[in-house]
């Protein structure tokens, strides 16, 4: 029988319910461990609502703390923080509460392991005696305030720029001190470690649960668009926003009775108003999002900002609804676009997207099937959480799936000769088939161009020949950089050269020494 384990899992927010992007990944890791281990969970309760909700995560742990946070607290830890050199986003979450009861637990419990989610939740990780600590980032924070700087006015622009600076140096400094470190996608890794310097730092990406029942295609369903997520949140405000003004007025010129409904808790004025315009509903909250989706025929998309990897998208595609994109979205996805979503950059593209789809039933199947086969094959939680529990305990981590490119060659090495191109094959107009080269396979839609996880994708047709080289290239370039896919180092194999430990007035070298400034 194995051991029980100790395991304290920190958590910026209560996770649970599992009904939003970091409380569906919170949730299942704490779950999982569970099974085995016993967890000591404590985290940050925003409101009384998720204070009472809370108890509910006494089923799965041994013994848990929900410490009452506040924006208005928050917003006033933070600018403290910042005066002592430490992020906004840090500083926000220092409760002396928080110590308290960690102090307590750790007074009485021998933790083998710490595990904390978020960057905020770091310094506590650091705070308590332990055998192993182990930070999931999830997303690399610090370039989603890049982001925000780039979009925004000369003031806040530079303000948005030295908060990620400030984030971005605070998250190398964990990947120094931290046994292991986590991320959502390959993105977010090589946007941390671009020279892959750090063994320890893993991408464990999400799962998703697929239905019991095959959902009805969404050819059934008449010209209705739908974008899901919390209207609150600034990239889904921006984007849908954006969506309504330059891309939804070309959609209903052409679909008079089309309708676009936006599916999200606490929508914003700006939000709101896009009810006024016609054909847009603005429904608020809702009892039960899949219902929703499944009275759509498209699920868009449109976020110009977008870290990580967007849970939307995919409780989407495993609905077998087609997704249109935009680039900041499918960056973050093991999705190949025009098979199994579409991708497009400004609003006359993104119309005439969500309009073949409207015309076309087979091509709108067609997508809408290849999106779930991508999820079903790509996103499974028994994969992610195993490579999970590995880091956690610091067992060796099995490979993780196969890229896109891999998939891609693999197939064509199956179903291809050599000599034969892919040629790609545009949705069928006016009820005539699009021709295609005798011998060749037919994908969904548009040609395959920009890039596709790490690699450079050449617009037009692609030969096995050129596929199989640029894998070769890729893979040779990258072997100086990291181990052989199959293989993992072992928890204990000693690191590389590491950039310079942290000069003694580092802010964040207090922090990881156990001291606690403003308590």
């Amino acid at each position: 029988m194995l051991e029980r384990k100790n395991i304290l899992f920190l958590a910026n927010r209560v996770p649970f319910p599992p009904n939003k992007g970091d409380k569906i990944r919170t949730f299942h890791q704490l779950d999982h461990l569970a099974l085995t281990h016993n967890i000591y969970c404590a985290c940050f309760a925003e409101n009384p609502r998720e204070q009472a909700v809370a108890s509910s995560l006494r089923r799965w742990c041994a013994d848990l703390v929900a410490i009452p946070w506040s924006r208005r607290r928050g917003m006033f830890q933070a600018v403290a923080g910042w005066r002592r050199g430490l992020p906004l986003t840090i500083g926000a979450y220092r409760d002396r509460r928080m110590f308290a009861a960690l102090d307590r637990w750790a007074e009485k419990v021998d933790f083998d392991a710490v595990v904390a989610f978020s960057s905020t939740m770091a310094p506590y990780a650091a705070a308590v005696p332990t055998k192993r600590r182990v930070l999931d980032l999830c997303d690399a924070d610090s370039e989603k305030w890049m982001d925000y700087a780039r979009d925004a006015g000369p003031l806040a622009g530079a303000c948005y720029r030295y908060e990620g600076r400030r984030l971005r140096a605070f998250e190398e400094h964990c990947l120094r001190k931290f046994d292991a470190t986590l991320v959502i996608t390959e993105r977010e890794r090589t946007l941390l470690d671009p020279q892959r310097r750090h063994r320890h730092l893993h991408v464990v990406s999400n799962g998703i649960v697929l239905p019991d029942e095959q959902p009805p295609p969404p050819s059934t369903r008449g010209p209705v668009v739908g974008f899901v997520g919390a209207m609150n949140y600034r990239p889904n405000v921006r984007g849908v926003c954006w969506f309504a003004e330059v891309a939804w007025p070309h959609i209903i010129r052409e679909v008079p009775d089309a309708r676009l409904y936006i599916i999200g808790r606490a929508p914003v004025r700006a939000v709101r108003r896009l009810g006024r315009q016609p054909g847009i509903t603005v429904t608020g909250e809702v009892e039960d999002v899949a219902r929703c989706v499944l009275k759509l025929r498209v699920a868009i998309a449109p976020l110009h900002i977008a870290r990580g990897l967007q849970n939307k998208v995919l409780e989407a595609m495993c609905l077998r609804r087609p997704v249109v994109v935009a680039p900041a979205v499918a960056a973050g996805l093991q999705a190949v676009p025009g098979r199994h979503l579409l991708v497009a950059r400004d609003g006359e593209t993104f119309a005439a997207r969500v309009l073949d789809l409207f015309r076309s039933d087979e091509f709108c199947d067609q997508i809408g099937n290849g999106g779930y086969r991508c999820v079903a094959a790509n996103y499974s939680w028994a994969d992610a959480l195993q490579r999970y529990e590995c880091a956690v305990l610091g067992k060796p981590m099995p490979a993780g799936p196969p890229t896109i490119l891999e998939q891609e060659l693999h197939q064509m090495r199956r179903t291809e000769p050599a000599a034969n191109p892919c040629v790609t094959a545009r949705p069928p107009e006016s009820g005539r088939e699009t021709p295609v080269a005798e011998g060749s396979r037919r994908l969904p839609t548009q040609t395959l161009t920009g890039r596709v996880g790490d690699h450079p994708v050449p617009p037009g047709r692609r030969t096995l020949s050129d596929l199989a080289t640029s894998f070769a290239a890729s893979q040779a370039a990258r072997s100086t950089a990291r181990p052989v896919r199959g293989t993992s180092p072992v928890a204990n194999e000693p690191e590389p050269a590491q950039p310079p430990a942290d000069t003694p007035r580092s802010p964040y070298a207090a922090l990881f020494r156990g001291e606690r400034p403003g308590r």
